[in-house]
């Protein structure tokens, strides 16, 4: 099998010889068919030939069986070359400048000077995003941010009062 040669070419031409031995008065059984096929597989595939040959009996394995097996994993290869397996240029991981721009392009990118966590005004976000508190009705905080909580009741300065202090600022 050459490696330019697709799988389903390679089972064509087996096939063939199959019934060329048939036509001779020989039948080839599928044991002989799936031991030429898997001694002639290019490079790329002898990973999948050396997992059919460890975990199936080949002996009595199907033909058919093992040309699915070996156009799986084929095909598995080639979607991964196609992906890219680490990335589409080869890297396998970003840097900053590309993880920023490749966001800017998806349209959820925050400036270069937002490192801090706030949310980017420019996009619309803003205060807004942090939702309403329950507490007071007011955007920009929730309720357990909310300044009105933290105001103690004019009632309850009054319990913690006493006669004897003199610090006004306590109060």
């Amino acid at each position: 099998m050459a490696n330019a040669e697709t799988l389903d070419d390679f089972a064509g031409r087996l096939g063939g010889m199959a019934a060329r031995y048939a036509a001779l008065g020989s039948t080839l059984e599928d044991a002989a068919l799936v031991k030429k096929l898997l001694d002639s597989v290019p490079n790329r595939l002898y990973p999948a030939v050396a997992g059919i040959e460890q975990f199936c009996d080949v002996d009595t394995m199907a033909f058919e069986d093992a040309l699915g097996r070996l156009k799986a994993f084929d095909e598995r290869l080639r979607r991964r070359d196609q992906a890219g397996g680490e990335g589409a240029d080869g890297q396998l991981l970003y840097t900053a400048a590309q993880w920023r721009a490749r966001e800017r392009r998806r349209g959820g990118a925050r400036g270069e000077d937002d490192d801090d966590g706030a949310a980017s005004t420019a996009s619309g976000g803003g205060d807004n995003r942090r939702g309403k508190c329950y507490k007071c009705d007011v955007r920009g905080h929730f309720k357990r941010e909310c300044p009105l909580l933290w105001k103690e009741p004019a009632a309850a300065r009054a319990l913690l009062a006493d006669g004897d202090v003199e610090d006004p600022g306590l109060l």
